[in-house]
């Protein structure tokens, strides 16, 4: 009995453990880097969520047998987390990829009307008392330059904040999903990982 339990404790943990070390090892295949950082996402081949619960299936199943409850809740499990990596959370990583562009697209834009922006004292006044208002505010200069000796041609420094939406934002993870290569892959490693540890 204890063999049976620890063997039904090992096997999702170690499938999990495997296909976790995998992700770096196929990221390499694809796109010839080497990248560590593969091990701590949820996303990518092969889906370790569904080697864990296909581990446990098919450990259930090896030791007690397929007409057993405990088996069939088991497999509903193992279905229930598959679907849920193909479906919900890959629509999740698309969302958060197309919000991470458009939240991008928006700050570059912000910033090039911020820059385009003229300052108030250089556009032309128009109308009489526009143009004694520039008068006087020349005089003002004027006076300002004798005194302090700086030219008030210079436009002041401007902080520009933009909207807390464009900057207090975090980079969303778009790995966080599976496509359906990547769950018939964490199925394998589940399947063989379980038939490993029965031996």
């Amino acid at each position: 009995m204890l063999h049976i339990v620890s063997s039904l404790w090992a096997a999702p943990l170690l499938a999990m453990v495997v296909a976790q070390a995998l992700k770096p090892i196929f990221v390499m295949i694809q796109l010839r880097s080497w990248d560590w950082s593969q091990v701590k996402n949820s996303g990518g081949m092969p889906s370790s969520h569904t080697a864990a619960v296909v581990a446990l299936a098919v450990q259930l199943w090896l030791h007690l047998g397929g007409s057993d409850p405990v088996v069939a809740i088991g497999l509903f499990l193992a279905a229930v987390v598959m679907y849920d990596a193909a479906g919900v959370r890959w629509q999740t990583g698309r969302q958060a990829a197309v919000l991470n562009r458009l939240l991008h697209d928006l700050r570059g834009q912000h910033l090039l009307m911020e820059s385009s922006e003229q300052p108030a004292s250089s556009e032309r006044p128009q109308g009489r008392a526009a143009s004694d208002r520039s008068r006087a505010s020349r005089q003002d200069g004027r006076s300002a330059i004798s005194s302090e000796g700086t030219s008030s041609s210079v436009a002041p420094i401007r902080v520009a904040k933009g909207p807390w939406w464009l900057v207090d934002w975090p980079v969303l993870n778009e790995q966080v999903g599976h496509k359906p290569s990547e769950i018939a892959g964490g199925a394998m490693v589940g399947i063989l990982v379980a038939l490993a540890l029965n031996h």
